[in-house]
């Protein structure tokens, strides 16, 4: 993971971008599915994005792995809650474009290793 100062400054960007512009959703199935099954809007999505904290990141943030998008957005995951479920959230931010999107939202789940560990 990588130093809570980076990920302080992700968030503030995500933050910012989300209240100029709102939260870009990528036109995915699975988000589709997800937010219909759940009953969750994209205001309630935005406002998910705005509550979130350095210690609920878990991976990131990092250049977008499509090599055609590193350069202009950096990615991030978190763990979140809404409305008492865990789930888990995958946002991007561009500074050029100054915006916030979500790639990713499902529920969350982890798997135990046979040393007792968390793996995600």
């Amino acid at each position: 993971m990588k130093p809570e100062a980076s990920i302080e400054l992700f968030l503030e960007l995500a933050r910012r971008y989300a209240r100029e512009r709102g939260v870009i959703i990528v036109p995915r199935a699975s988000i589709e599915r997800f937010m219909r099954a759940s009953d969750m809007t994209p205001l309630d999505l935005e406002t998910l994005i705005l509550t979130l904290r350095p210690r609920d990141c878990f991976d990131g943030p990092e250049p977008d792995r499509d090599p055609s998008r590193a350069e202009l957005w950096t990615v991030a995951e978190f763990r979140a809650f809404w409305e008492e479920r865990a789930l888990h959230l995958k946002i991007s931010v561009s500074t050029r474009a100054r915006r916030c999107k979500c790639l990713s939202i499902k529920p969350y789940e982890t798997k135990r290793s046979t040393d007792g560990f968390e793996l995600l």
